[in-house]
């Protein structure tokens, strides 16, 4: 498998666990309601210590586990230990945006094989005044888009899976790393908070009811492709027509059904024919009418192009983190990340090469 060859951190090979689809669902049983009340309450507290890493950029460092496990995708990297991660993320992003204040618009959390995670994603906002990953400053609020999923034991968070869309980031600084698009450009924002920022106990039949959404989709939708026929997969059975989905910088946002056929699985299937959707393997939960997942698009890259880069013929993985709303028993909308410096990375292509060899900081 090629490695990066930016200047910054490699990212490591993924642990991946081989689970079965399914595995990850919490079903109930009444022997299991001791259990279930135990989860909420210490699902409440996850989220309440949590909050304060999902919206800011200093958590109090007890939170963290001395021993921590960073997954932070390409160009930040995996590492093992809280002060790795420290000086991985969060130093980098507080000195070139010192002002910056991160505002998730989606948050929160629930279980899957055994232990209680919280999932994020929003935006990190604020003027940079010194280069990050590679990315030049400049004047005026930036947007930086993230994606997190915290995994607690004992009451601190144990493991970390970020995504951060550097690509994003990188337009608006001036550098395009991936061609023109059909998708709307633009850097999307979240529903209303209400919906949201989910902190207070819910209803359990509607947390099942998202949860049974994405999880129909993906197996019963996504995994149905047959070679580049989008209409086998039978998508609008779980999407309201009015949906919204959200993909990274280079693939863009559609909105209703028929864009999404058009900007972002139509030249999907047509470069991966036959892929299976990227069912978790690494974090799953939902709550209310939100859900989110940490997982891999498994597919072989054999049809045309994707996104500039030349189909290999080969095998590809593609890490990638899903985050969902409902409404109405179906799924209304959907903000995708996918680490696509990795998977150009995979395809011989080095994106982190297309930014300045030495950025400069930014005029006073």
């Amino acid at each position: 498998m090629p490695m990066l060859t930016s200047r910054f951190a490699k990212a490591s090979e993924d642990l991946v666990l081989d689970f079965s689809v399914g595995r990850g669902r919490y079903v109930t049983t009444m022997q299991d309601e001791p259990k279930i009340a135990g989860c909420a309450e210490s699902l409440g507290r996850a989220k309440e210590l949590a909050w304060t890493l999902a919206a800011g950029m200093s958590p109090d460092r007890s939170l963290l586990e001395r021993d921590l496990a960073f997954h932070g995708r390409a160009p930040v990297g995996d590492f093992k230990g809280r002060e790795a991660f420290e000086a991985a993320l969060l130093e980098p992003i507080r000195a070139a945006m010192p002002q910056a204040a991160k505002r998730p618009y989606l948050y929160f959390g629930g279980e899957f094989m055994g232990h209680i995670w919280v999932g994020a994603t929003g935006n990190i906002e604020g003027e940079m005044i010194l280069p990050l990953f590679g990315v030049p400053p400049g004047k005026g609020c930036r947007k930086l888009r993230f994606g997190e999923f915290y995994r607690f034991e004992g009451g601190r968070i144990a493991e970390i899976r970020c995504l951060l869309d550097i690509p994003g980031l990188a337009h608006q600084a001036g550098i395009e790393m991936f061609p023109p698009f059909s998708g709307r450009a633009h850097i999307p924002g979240g529903p209303p908070a209400e919906v949201g920022i989910v902190k207070t106990p819910q209803d359990a039949n509607l947390t099942e009811t998202t949860r049974s959404l994405v999880e129909n989709m993906i197996v019963g939708g996504c995994n149905s492709l047959e070679g580049s026929d989008m209409a086998s997969q039978g998508l609008e059975q779980y999407w309201q027509e009015d949906m919204a989905w959200h993909g990274p910088w280079g693939i863009g946002s559609a909105y209703g059904l028929q864009e999404f056929y058009d900007y972002a699985q139509g030249p999907s299937v047509r470069s991966f024919p036959g892929r299976k959707g990227s069912w978790p393997k690494e974090a799953f939960v939902a709550e209310a009418r939100v859900a989110g997942f940490a997982g891999q698009f498994l597919g072989t890259f054999s049809g045309v192009p994707f996104r500039g880069i030349e189909p290999t013929g080969r095998k590809i993985t593609k890490r990638v983190m899903d985050f969902y709303t409902s409404r109405d028993g179906r799924l209304a909308e959907n903000w995708v990340l996918i680490d696509m410096i990795r998977f150009a990375s995979d395809c011989g292509v080095d994106l982190m090469a297309r930014l300045p060899e030495d950025p400069a900081p930014a005029a006073a």
